[in-house]
């Protein structure tokens, strides 16, 4: 019994630090390694934003404002435009949801898909809440060419911090000392110690990323 605790243990505390360490989407331009990752002229970052995120779009033709990301492909970004005061606040919480849950939807909805809610509806022909029309749907889907858009500001990932690392390298080192401890040789007993602490302040640093506002895409 005594000799299955460090697995266990182990177990379960890279599992809970890689838990914590799915902070997703684009990552900030100054948290990239030179080498190779992706800059703010990049349009595939856009496209690593989560379903629902609120962006700000500056485009071509374009009124400004607060927008809900829903999708992009190579050649437009679909976003939600919920800024219409005389939107009932039930066809918005259900679009916003819609696009987090769903953002397949929208693009069926340039067909003939029709999809909705409780007593919201959405589809080609416009947006309704109880058989009445409160939109039509292109006045909240929206859908911009690329070339049209100029720059994206959103969530972005930043790196994570000294401090993550340290903690997690402290926690890497409480659970690689227990083999030796427990009777562990030499031979077994550093490099779980050395592995654990190593892997701890990596996991650490990833876990202690978080997200901000940034520029996530801007014209070249």
């Amino acid at each position: 019994m005594k000799s299955a605790f460090p697995v266990v243990t182990i177990t379960v505390v890279v599992a809970s630090l890689v838990g914590c360490a799915t902070t997703r989407g684009p990552r900030q331009v100054d948290a990239v390694a030179p080498a190779g990752t992706p800059s703010v002229s990049n349009w595939s970052r856009v496209g690593e934003l989560a379903p629902a995120a609120n962006v700000v779009v500056t485009a071509r033709g374009l009124p400004p404002g607060t927008r809900y990301f829903v999708l992009a492909d190579e050649f437009a970004l679909t976003v939600l435009n919920l800024t219409d005061p005389t939107l009932p606040a039930t066809s918005t919480r259900v679009l916003r949801d819609m696009a987090s849950r769903h953002p397949e939807y929208f693009a069926a909805m340039q067909g003939s898909g029709v999809f909705g809610e409780g007593n919201v509806r959405v589809g080609r022909t416009g947006v309704f809440v109880a058989d009445r029309k409160v939109a039509d749907l292109g006045q909240i889907v929206e859908t911009i060419p690329r070339n049209d858009v100029t720059e994206i500001r959103g969530p972005v990932v930043a790196r994570g911090s000294v401090l993550g690392a340290l903690l997690g390298g402290w926690l890497g080192f409480a659970v690689g000392v227990v083999p030796g401890l427990g009777g562990a040789s030499t031979a077994v007993a550093w490099p779980l110690l050395i592995g654990s602490v190593a892997g701890g302040a990596f996991l650490g640093f990833r876990w202690s990323s978080h997200e901000t506002e940034g520029v996530i895409y801007r014209v070249p």
